[in-house]
């Protein structure tokens, strides 16, 4: 089974690698998660004030498992990776006399054996890092919790629970394919594109927004929810985190194919016309390749809010030391502890949606190429009737913009409000100055970051390009 599980073309074996990469991702900020839990505070252990603070341990840990969740939204993605040319592969297999079960077998066997070698390369990582990482200062404190390690059952949990899921969502995604010697036959009906999925990311910024008020409470002040209420705020985040990413995600294919529409409108463009037309014939399939960048550029703009929140409270906690040494005489406040730990939470941050942009970067090259094989008739048709090549590689641009500007833009957008909901104000206090600082929008940062990741998606587009330049060839018009 594992033979003709990997038994397949380059594009197989690029879905391989890709969902190992995601695979390994996902345990790793899983084991991050569990040891920022595991640590015990202890002022003066740590360098960094992230990991000496109950309170800010707990968040960290809480917030890397929510970063898990693009990584997981990439794990999906990969099981639809080089679809037509993995269903042309089972269908073979039916045709050798294989049984139904036996080819969901060997699809399964494939995700969940290239996930447990990413979750076992995430896992070695994690301890290799452990290792290179620990270097105590003399007086025996430590830039991370390099001493601390998470329970054996827990790495064990992590380590078969991520594959687990992959080969559980693999089999999800087929659970309405009938595979034939002759082909792939989806029972699935061609519905139309609603806009009520959108209104699921909705719900969730309403959420965010209700968490909020609630927190302010005198009920949730006065820790009258009773045993478990600890576990009540976490949940709800986690809720609404997942309700604004499906409806991020879920909600694209109809602002892609309205888009689409008004493009047909305004433009006598063959190259607009040729991408607005596709992507009109199937919007799912035009813009599920691009959930994960937006997933990531959604927690990039919760990102740039949670800095700037942390750059206002420092700010507003010197302003109010600096009150208290006028009124009464004293030494000022030395911001650059303040200062190291908002360098610190930042740079994790940014170095963890770097590496989920680059995955899912990786997916969407292989998605691109794949999408391009599987038309190559159909681009051969056009060259031979005349169409230049140059038009069709502006059309594949114009495929990828027109439901990729305005979801970017979105998911940014909703990264911020939604983070907004907990930053909009910064409080600090020294001595008997207590000050309110308005947390500034950073929209300057976060228009950066929609711009990258358009910049980023357009640089992987190029690259497909340049990679499917045989598919415009006439000659696969010709009957093999």
């Amino acid at each position: 089974m594992l033979r003709l599980a990997f038994a397949g073309t380059r594009a197989d074996r690029a879905r391989v690698v890709v969902t190992a990469l995601g695979a390994a991702v996902a345990a790793l900020l899983l084991l991050c998660a569990a040891t920022a839990l595991s640590v015990a505070p202890d002022p003066g252990r740590y360098h960094s004030r992230l990991f000496n603070t109950a309170t800010l341990l707990s968040n960290l840990g809480f917030s890397m498992v929510l970063l898990t969740v693009p990584a997981l939204v990439l794990l999906g993605q990969c099981a639809r990776l080089a679809a037509p040319a993995r269903d042309r592969r089972l269908a073979a297999f039916r045709l050798a006399g294989a049984s139904p079960a036996q080819v969901a077998g060997v699809a399964a066997a494939e995700t969940g054996v290239a996930a447990t070698i990413g979750a076992l390369l995430g896992l070695g990582a994690y301890l290799a890092g452990r290792a290179l990482l620990d270097d105590p200062a003399p007086d025996g404190t430590r830039g991370l919790p390099t001493d601390v390690r998470p329970a054996a059952p827990v790495l064990a949990a992590i380590a078969i629970g991520v594959p687990l899921a992959a080969t559980a969502l693999t089999v999800v995604l087929l659970r309405r394919v009938a595979i034939t010697p002759f082909g792939v036959v989806r029972a699935a009906r061609r519905r139309p594109v609603r806009a009520w999925p959108g209104l699921l990311g909705l719900a969730g910024l309403l959420g965010f927004t209700g968490l909020e008020a609630a927190s302010r409470t005198d009920l949730v002040r006065s820790g009258r929810l009773g045993t478990g209420a600890e576990w009540v705020r976490p949940g709800a985040v986690l809720l609404c985190t997942v309700l604004l990413l499906l409806g991020l995600m879920l909600g694209t294919a109809w602002l892609g194919q309205v888009t689409a529409r008004q493009l047909l409108r305004l433009t006598r463009r063959p190259s607009a016309l040729i991408a607005a037309r596709r992507i009109l014939a199937d919007p799912y399939e035009a813009t599920r390749t691009y959930t994960v960048i937006q997933a990531v550029t959604a927690f990039g703009g919760g990102a740039m809010m949670l800095h700037a929140w942390l750059v206002t409270n420092a700010a507003v906690r010197g302003a109010a030391a600096r009150e208290a040494a006028r009124r009464h005489g004293g030494p000022a406040w030395d911001p650059s502890g303040t200062a190291a730990f908002r360098a610190d939470v930042f740079n994790l941050v940014n170095a963890v949606l770097l590496a989920l942009l680059g995955l899912a970067a990786l997916a969407l090259l292989v998605a691109l190429v794949e999408s391009g094989v599987a038309r190559r008739r159909t681009v051969a048709a056009l060259v031979a009737a005349g169409t230049p090549r140059a038009v069709l590689a502006r059309a594949q641009c114009w495929q990828v913009l027109i439901p990729t500007v305005p979801g970017t833009t979105l998911a940014a957008l909703a990264g911020l409000l939604a983070v907004r909901s907990f930053t909009g104000t910064a409080t600090g206090g020294w001595g008997d100055v207590t000050l309110v600082f308005a947390v500034p929008m950073p929209w300057a940062e976060t228009g950066a970051l929609a711009g990258a990741a358009l910049l980023l998606i357009l640089a992987v587009v190029g690259v497909s390009l340049l990679l499917q330049r045989s598919t415009a060839d006439p000659a696969e018009l010709r009957t093999t």
